[in-house]
């Protein structure tokens, strides 16, 4: 009897040994089945984060280039540039082609984080970077702002060669009097 108690306590010990690696087994194999369906969305969930460290890099590298030497309203409108930036990338990335929305976030990600980087480093490695960059953003705004002067007379005297969209012109003609002509 003891015999046959120690035989059979072996194998209702191999037989949970066995239950017991079963069940690692499925729990395992589970948890990488799992893994697997999950990576895509962990990958999604990867470009947002990176996207939105990226834009929060953005803004503490203009607050650390411009708030030494800037109030405090220039400082948040450039701030609110970053923003509107990461979320302008991220509307055209919908309309143009919303399959590759994670992938243009992360792009874009990449490419503002890299802006910051090469930003602070130029701020701390260069001697000239705060005569630079308190020079930039009014280069900038002006050299838009001739374009846009540029282009909008061009469009006016070409006389209906280049013609101006609709919606974002209509209050431009019916200010001037309606029709196509000239503001001098």
């Amino acid at each position: 009897m003891n015999e046959n108690t120690i035989t059979s306590l072996q194998e209702k010990a191999a037989e949970a040994l066995r239950s017991f690696a079963t069940f690692f087994k499925v729990l395992f194999l589970g948890i990488a089945v799992a893994l697997l369906y999950a990576i895509p969305w962990l990958l999604r969930a990867a470009a947002v984060v990176g996207w939105l460290v990226a834009g929060y890099a953005g803004i503490t590298t203009v607050n650390a280039i411009y708030a030494p030497f800037s109030p405090i309203l220039p400082v948040l409108a450039l701030q609110f540039a970053v923003i509107a930036t990461m979320v302008a990338w991220a509307i055209t990335m919908l309309i143009f082609d919303p399959k590759k929305i994670w992938g243009g976030l992360a792009a874009g990600g990449l490419v503002l984080y890299g802006f910051s980087y090469s930003a602070n480093w130029l701020r701390i490695h260069w001697q000239y970077a705060d005569l630079f960059f308190r020079v930039l953003p009014s280069v900038l705004f002006s050299v838009m702002l001739l374009f846009e002067t540029i282009r909008l007379r061009l469009m006016w005297r070409s006389e209906g060669k280049i013609s101006m969209s609709a919606p974002a012109f209509v209050w431009l003609k019916n200010s001037k009097g309606g029709g196509d002509r000239s503001p001098e």
